[in-house]
């Protein structure tokens, strides 16, 4: 009963502190919950799949960004209210970092036999105001750590219980991972890793026939299930398995290609510790990575193998991120891409847990215990008076050249629009924002890109549509159609008038 108590403690106090500090965001500035780029994208994307001039349903599921977030903001995203705010993105990522609070106090219980111990250090995920603001928006590495974290929770315990040939927990761990695989691709390496240790175990129990060898193996084959289906739905709609990999525009690698971060990072080891290091600092501070480090190995002889399995398990996507810098797929600078370290939080939790459980064995004072866990929440206590470093990525990208003008004209449409559809040409990500800070209906948009020429509104778009947007810088995906109306700029005169012009776009109304 007490463990239940503490476990809706836990909830009530993330939940409260997210709603108090999205609602604060909020009173100050009406656009903070979307000032990630990425955040007005993936509510888009969820609120296309019923609100959309085009096809509807799953034909908008896209490639390169995985679907499982986009699915489970569609409910918050039909409440227009919620959508247009963003707090359709604080729904559902704040329910996911309060129940991964949950799901970590329950790992270090178990590890540490401590509850307090368990519930403090639980709380140092949430109570991080880097990790908090990821929690309230739509991005979609809360989801992703609600589901890395469970398939964590219940491997500890189908390890700690090897003997007892029950394997629920395994099925439970599976269904987790293959979530967190449709979420994020940080956590494509997990099935690997689940199969290789489930299949050592299993060939070293000599007692066992093969039925009993063999199910467990198979039983972790669920963790693949999603990326099954990631390849199957991109190789039927694309032609190409690795279509999210390979595509123009907007996979990672093609991104990075076309960004300044790539080139100091690509095989360059000790670069990438350099920022993925110093990010770490500014993100967590010294004395929680000092802590998990003593944690590590104050507990290195003493640590059982479930422990040291756990701590593996736990960073494997980080593992994959500082990786994919590496390789040249991933990009980050200070503070760029901030947020990656959030999927570092599990483990260094988990391993603080370690240190201050360890301590407390050997001193056994409890004003000790006391004042170390405050040392633990002094850095996040006063991270906001030095700088929140995800925040200030969001808000560098939201400042950045057009995204300030996207919002003028997003603003000027929802004042003057009264009917009729809206020819917008400037590229994805510049869409978007207009869109969002309009408030119209994605039905009534009218989206023209490179890959959208087919359309018979591209070449007579006043035979279909009232208004027109025209980016005077598009993104890289609309070049080719903006190039075609600036040859056939006297076409459009003929039909339309300038109604809005800025540094960036013009808006023109039909005649």
């Amino acid at each position: 009963m007490i463990k239940k108590k503490e476990e809706l403690l836990i909830i009530l106090i993330v939940v409260s502190l997210g709603l108090a500090t999205a609602f604060y965001l909020y009173s100050i500035d009406k656009y903070s919950l979307l000032y990630y780029g990425d955040s007005t994208s993936h509510l888009v994307a969820a609120r296309k799949m019923f609100d959309w001039s085009e096809n509807t349903g799953l034909s908008q599921i896209g490639t390169v960004w995985l679907p499982l977030p986009h699915f489970l903001l569609v409910p918050f995203s039909s409440i227009d209210s919620l959508f247009f705010s963003g707090f359709a993105g604080t729904a559902l990522s704040l329910i996911s970092i309060a129940i991964t609070s949950v799901l970590l106090y329950r790992i270090i219980q178990s590890l540490t036999g401590h509850s307090y111990i368990a519930f403090a250090t639980a709380l140092l995920y949430a109570a991080n105001p880097n990790i908090l603001y990821m929690g309230i928006t739509a991005m979609t590495e809360a989801p992703f750590m609600l589901f890395f974290v469970g398939g964590a929770y219940y491997f500890q315990r189908w390890y700690q219980n090897l003997n007892s040939n029950k394997f629920h927990d395994l099925i439970k761990c599976s269904i987790f991972v293959s979530l967190a695989t449709f979420c994020r691709y940080e956590g494509w390496f997990i099935p690997v890793f689940m199969l290789v240790i489930v299949g050592v175990f299993a060939i070293k129990q000599k007692s066992w026939d093969t039925k009993r060898k063999v199910s467990p193996m198979l039983l972790s084959l669920i963790s693949f299930s999603c990326i099954a289906i990631w390849l199957i739905f991109n190789f039927l709609n694309y032609g190409d398995p690795f279509e999210f990999a390979n595509a123009q525009f907007y996979s990672a690698a093609s991104q990075a290609a076309d960004r300044p971060y790539r080139d100091a990072l690509y095989l360059q080891p000790l670069s990438v510790v350099n920022i993925y290091g110093t990010t770490a600092v500014a993100m967590f501070g010294p004395v929680i990575l000092v802590g998990a480090a003593l944690g590590i190995i104050f507990r290195k002889l003493l640590m059982g193998h479930s422990e040291k399995i756990l701590l593996i398990f736990l960073a494997l996507p980080p593992t994959f991120t500082v990786a994919s810098l590496l390789i040249g797929i991933g990009e980050m600078s200070y503070w760029f891409n901030a947020r990656f370290l959030m999927i570092l939080s599990p483990l260094l939790i988990v391993a603080v847990s370690l240190f201050v459980f360890r301590t407390y064995k050997i001193i056994k004072k409890k004003p000790i215990l006391v004042g170390i866990i405050f040392a633990l929440f002094f850095y996040p206590a006063v991270t906001p008076a030095l700088g929140v470093v995800t925040f200030i990525d969001a808000t560098d990208g939201f400042n950045y050249i057009q995204t300030p003008y996207a919002v003028q004209v997003g603003e000027k449409m929802s004042r003057s629009y009264d009917d009729g559809t809206i020819y917008i040409m400037t590229g994805s990500a510049q869409e978007q924002r207009i869109m969002m800070s309009s408030g119209i209906a994605l039905k009534n948009f009218d989206d023209i890109t490179d890959f959208s020429t087919w359309k018979s509104s591209f070449k007579e778009p006043w035979l279909y549509d009232r208004w027109m947007i025209i980016s005077k810088e598009p993104g890289s995906d609309a070049q080719g159609v903006i190039q075609y109306w600036d040859v056939h700029q006297e076409q459009l005169t003929q039909h339309y008038d300038l109604f809005y012009e800025n540094t960036y776009y013009k808006i023109l109304a039909r005649k």
